[in-house]
């Protein structure tokens, strides 16, 4: 019996099919994995961005709770120097602080330097500055009264 009439016989045909598939295939998973590593990295991406928000929502509102605080109290101090015992140097002083810090953004807060890290000589943290806040607002209330 010849090749040509046995039907379980392999053709050209089938040769060329199975080239085929095989390339089919062989695009099939690299197009997959393609697929696949893009995912990934869009998936890292946002996981990071998530946990880059969690940790600067807790920080930034940390920084926020100060900073209200350190107006109230310094609007505080500025009415009482004004209305219950006038104080004019005192409250002039005051006056400009209250202007000066009515004017903090979080540009002024949270510093390039922070979030990259680099820490440059003259990097001062978001604590330290409400901390110079706090001593500046001390150091305007404490100056001696004159007394006549």
């Amino acid at each position: 019996m010849a090749s040509e009439d046995d039907i379980w016989g392999t053709s050209d045909d089938d040769n060329y099919d199975n080239v085929i598939a095989e390339k089919d295939w062989l695009r099939m998973q690299e197009n997959h994995g393609n697929d696949g590593y893009k995912e990934g990295i869009i998936e890292g991406k946002e996981v990071r961005m998530q946990n880059g928000f969690d940790q600067g929502y807790v920080e930034g509102l940390a920084i926020g709770k100060e900073l209200g605080a350190l107006r109230g109290k310094l609007s505080t101090y500025l009415t009482f120097y004004q209305q219950v015992e006038p104080n004019e140097a005192i409250a002039k002083e005051l006056q400009v602080l209250f202007d000066e810090l009515e004017q903090i953004d979080v540009q002024h807060i949270f510093s390039t330097a922070y979030f990259d890290n680099s820490n440059p000589d003259d990097y001062v943290s978001p604590q330290e500055k409400i901390h110079q806040w706090q001593q500046r607002i001390n150091g305007a209330i404490q100056q001696p009264t004159k007394s006549y």
